[in-house]
Formats: C-alpha cells, structure tokens, sequence
C-alpha cells in the first residue's frame, strides 16, 4: 500500500530546496528564466517524488525552464549538485535549454516551443507498455503543432501519456492572454476527445493525487488526459510573482538576498 504522506513530505522538502537552488544558480550565472522554473517546480518536485514507486520517460517541453529539471534531478541523486556551477557557462552541457544526453533523464534536446509534445507521443506511440509525461507552457499551446500533436494522441488514445499544462497565464514578457488567449482550455481540450483535468498547480496532494491516478488506473476509460495545472510565475517569491520582467533576468545582490530570505522562511 502507497504511503500517500511520505510522499507528500517528500514533495514538499524537493520543491523547497529547489526554489532555493534555482534561485541561487540564476544569481551566480548573473541569469536565467526564474519565474517559469519557479512556476513548474511544484510539478516536476511531484513527479520525481514518485521516481522510486514508478517508471517512466519524462520530456520538458518547455525547455527554457531547464533548471527546474535539473534541481529536481538533483534532488533523486542522479546529478550531483556541482553541475549548477556551470549552468549558463560557455561549452557547458547544462545551459539554457536540454541537451540530449546530457543526463540519463534528458533523452531529448527541447527548448524550439511546440515540439515536445509531438516527441512524447512519438515515443509513447513506439513503446504502448511505457509512461510517458510530458510538461508544456501555456503560451505553448499558441503553438498549431501542439494541437496537432493533442488531435494524434486522441486518435490513437494513448493513454501511456499524461500531458501536465504548466498554466501560470504568462508568456515571454507579458500575459498569455494579451498575446494569444487560450481560455476555455478545458473546453477545447474535450472538444479534441481528451480528458482534462484542472487544479491547483502548487497544490502538492492534488498534482499527486492526479499522478497515482495516471499510473494506476489510466486504462479504465480508455481516454488520454492532459492536466491543466493552474500556478503563479514567480510562485514563493512576493516580488516576482505575476510580473512578466521576470520571465528572464538576473538578481541583483539585493534582490537575492530577499529572494533567499522570504524562500528559507517557508515552512516545509
């Protein structure tokens, strides 16, 4: 029998040390994109909480927000936290963006937005026995080839797949719905023949909940389901959270150490 609360507490210790290194890492290399990795931490903090209960192939399409990923696989051991002194550098294998190869975990370079999808489901396609998750941005979803990508995954119903929506309702340096809205997501989502599911992104039992529900009963309808998880840009830090200058952008000395105080005063 799964221990829900062990999980739960492990989640929740993942996505507050790695806030704090995402943090860290974006003042050092003097920048990065700090408030979409702040937003996917919580997703990405559960989904490799599972890691040692469950197998499966994970793809970040929105590959900007690689140092959430590599925070988190930090977290489960499989690198080892000096790989964060060469984030950003020149000649590195960790800079912006996934490059395939350079993790065990990383079996797909991403980052050109609208891709990883297709990848997924390609994959998952091949391979019908194996889990696949994929992480999308909602300004992703301005992209025509993920709809593409979303039309194939119903036609074949695979159901191996669960495409998580990271919707924290900003792209690039403004708001998704300034620039291309996609509301009533859901609505759009089941006209395409998929289930979708809505919650709270930063919610840590509801994004687990949702995970187990995947890996153990995903056959049971027979329909592939996407998760439209609602977050904050810049969640855990007050003055960062919902403005769009901090898509990309370097810390100030002052703005770091408010940044560590306000992230080391939350309770885990």
């Amino acid at each position: 029998m799964l221990n829900l609360d062990y999980f739960l507490q492990k989640t929740k210790r993942f996505s507050y040390l790695s806030r704090i290194d995402i943090v860290n890492t974006i003042y050092k290399a003097k920048g990065g994109h700090v408030g979409g990795s702040l937003s996917v931490i919580d997703i990405l903090s559960s989904v490799y909480a599972l890691k040692e209960k469950y197998d499966f192939e994970f793809v970040l399409s929105k590959g900007h927000c690689l140092l959430a990923w590599l925070v988190t696989l930090i977290r489960i051991g499989e690198l080892d936290k000096s790989i964060l002194e060469s984030f950003y550098l020149d000649n590195s294998s960790f800079g912006g963006h996934p490059k395939k190869g350079s993790s065990s975990s990383i079996t797909w370079s991403t980052g050109s937005l609208g891709h990883g999808l297709s990848i997924t489901l390609g994959k998952a396609f091949a391979s019908p026995n194996k889990n696949f998750i994929c992480v999308l941005g909602d300004g992703e979803t301005n992209e025509g080839s993920v709809w593409e990508a979303l039309m194939f995954m119903s036609q074949h119903k695979l159901t191996n797949v669960l495409v998580i929506i990271d919707n924290n309702k900003q792209e690039s340096l403004t708001f998704t719905d300034d620039i291309l809205s996609i509301e009533n997501l859901n609505d759009r989502l089941k006209g395409f023949g998929l289930k979708a599911l809505r919650i709270d992104g930063h919610d840590h039992e509801q994004i687990l909940d949702n995970l187990l529900s995947y890996f153990t009963d995903r056959d049971v309808d027979n329909v592939p389901k996407v998760i439209i998880a609602d977050t904050i840009k810049g969640k855990g830090i007050s003055f960062m959270e919902k403005v769009p200058k901090w898509h990309h952008r370097k810390l100030t000395p002052e703005e770091h150490t408010l940044a560590i105080e306000e992230l080391t005063n939350c309770k885990v």
